[in-house]
């Protein structure tokens, strides 16, 4: 709207309407008084940030309606046009003066989320980072206050299109560290934007079980020498399937936390960094688990047990869990959580990149996860006779009541009897290995020997 003057009645007569409007003034070319779709108004000025049609239109606030009258405010626009028109920028003069939290970009936000929260106080902290690649890359440097429940809903659209759960998760992350970032003292957000958003895309529970036959596949399968995966990933997987731990754990597992390995008791003493709600868990090994653990364990600067090789140079030569080293620049690595589920999955070819054929295809099985093998080893022992309770302690699966808080007892006795009972229960369904196999490699209780004097042997 223009050709009024802006006066008192006009500016207390203005309504809000669907969108924003502003009306110019007749007076003072640039000055006005914009409307809000809120009914929020303030005045502003409207100016080239230069000279020629190519300078850019900057939008200046002057101060909002109550706080200046109508004259005042022509008067404050007049000052500030002679300024500009001497050169002056008042739109970016602001943005420098403001307080760096009010500056602080999303990219920004969300390293200082994960930073001062997420790796404090979340053992899944990675999945946060992973959950956060796809906001960081679209606001990378988008002032993170200005960023609304909109850009939030399109950017969830936009994830949904192929990842309905990952949509769904990535607005889990949001709403987290959009609520830490507007908490008192750190405040350098004024709202989330999240906050009133409801889930977009329905999830079905997860009840993947692998039949006796896709766990004799995979188990024998896993022994294959045309496996498209590295010996320490397929052991981690068996490992999981041997004890119910969950994928990271098995991924993580390190030497010094293996307790009584050469003895009747082997046990897997996982730390509370690794453990929801922080706290240590013991998880007492069977035989088939503590196969994959001797056979892993093959070098003397092993720090985890389920490593591969790895070179950063040159490109191509080797990948991570491909096996063994090629070149004087490599490393032995530890493997990741996320090496399980590529391994299984494989990779499609991009760019120069080979498409990589995964376990499953290789194995002609259905989609399956590693936490799958969690699930299927929980329901084996199950079915073997373990009781309930019994089978939950070794998944550590957390009570909910008070109790819980004050009842400490780790009902090591009854994780072993669940672990014997899935161990049988396993090698009733895997039955001998196929003719392609390596040597089984069977844990002696009677004729053991210890890690240290396989090293011994092995360099000798």
């Amino acid at each position: 709207m223009s050709g009024q003057t802006i006066t008192k009645s006009l500016v207390d007569g203005l309504e809000k309407q669907a969108s924003e409007y502003t009306v110019w003034d007749a007076k003072l070319p640039g000055f006005g008084v914009r409307v809000r779709p809120t009914g929020a108004k303030s005045f502003i000025i409207v100016y080239r940030a230069g000279t020629g049609r190519t300078a850019p239109v900057r939008r200046y606030t002057v101060a909002a309606v109550g706080k200046l009258a109508p004259e005042a405010a022509r008067t404050q626009a007049k000052i500030l046009l002679g300024n500009i028109a001497n050169g002056a920028d008042p739109a970016a003069e602001k943005r420098a003066n403001r307080p760096k939290r009010d500056r602080l970009t999303f990219d920004e936000l969300a390293q200082l989320y994960l930073d001062q929260y997420a790796k404090v106080r979340k053992t899944s902290w990675k999945n946060d980072e992973g959950c956060l690649k796809k906001p960081r890359a679209k606001w990378k440097r988008r002032i993170a206050s200005e960023i609304t429940d909109d850009d939030v809903a399109e950017l969830l659209e936009e994830i949904g299109a192929t990842a309905p759960v990952g949509a769904n998760r990535t607005q889990s992350i949001l709403h987290t560290l959009f609520s830490w970032a507007k908490e008192p003292g750190r405040k350098h957000v004024p709202i989330n934007p999240v906050a009133d958003m409801r889930r977009r895309y329905q999830e079905t529970a997860r009840e993947r079980v692998l039949n006796d036959e896709e766990i004799r596949t995979l188990w024998w399968g896993l022994d294959d020498p045309e496996l498209p995966a590295g010996r320490a990933v397929a052991l981690a997987l068996r490992f999981i399937l041997a004890t119910m731990v969950r994928p990271g754990q098995s991924a993580g597992l390190l030497i010094p936390e293996l307790v009584g390995s050469t003895g009747e008791d082997p046990q897997y003493h996982i730390p509370k960094h690794r453990v929801k709600k922080r706290r240590e868990v013991i998880v007492p090994l069977n035989a088939l688990a503590v196969a994959s653990v001797r056979e892993a364990i093959a070098h003397e600067d092993q720090g985890a047990v389920f490593c591969s090789w790895w070179t950063p140079s040159p490109p191509g030569t080797i990948e991570a869990g491909s096996g063994t080293p090629t070149g004087p620049k490599q490393q032995l690595l530890p493997i990741t959580r996320d090496a399980l589920s590529a391994a299984l999955n494989g990779r499609s070819a991009k760019g120069k990149r080979p498409a990589r054929k995964g376990i499953r295809e290789h194995l002609g099985m259905a989609h399956f996860t590693p936490h799958d093998l969690r699930r299927t080893a929980a329901t084996i022992a199950r079915r073997g006779g373990a009781k309930r309770e019994d089978v939950k302690a070794l998944l550590d699966h957390l009570e909910g009541d008070v109790t819980a808080t004050y009842d400490k007892y780790d009902m090591l006795p009854e994780k072993r009897l669940v672990a014997s009972i899935l161990e049988a229960e396993l090698r009733k369904i895997i039955g001998v290995k196929p003719n392609f196999c390596r040597p089984e490699i069977v844990f002696d209780r009677d004729n053991i020997v210890p890690i240290e004097e396989q090293k011994v042997a092995v360099a000798s």
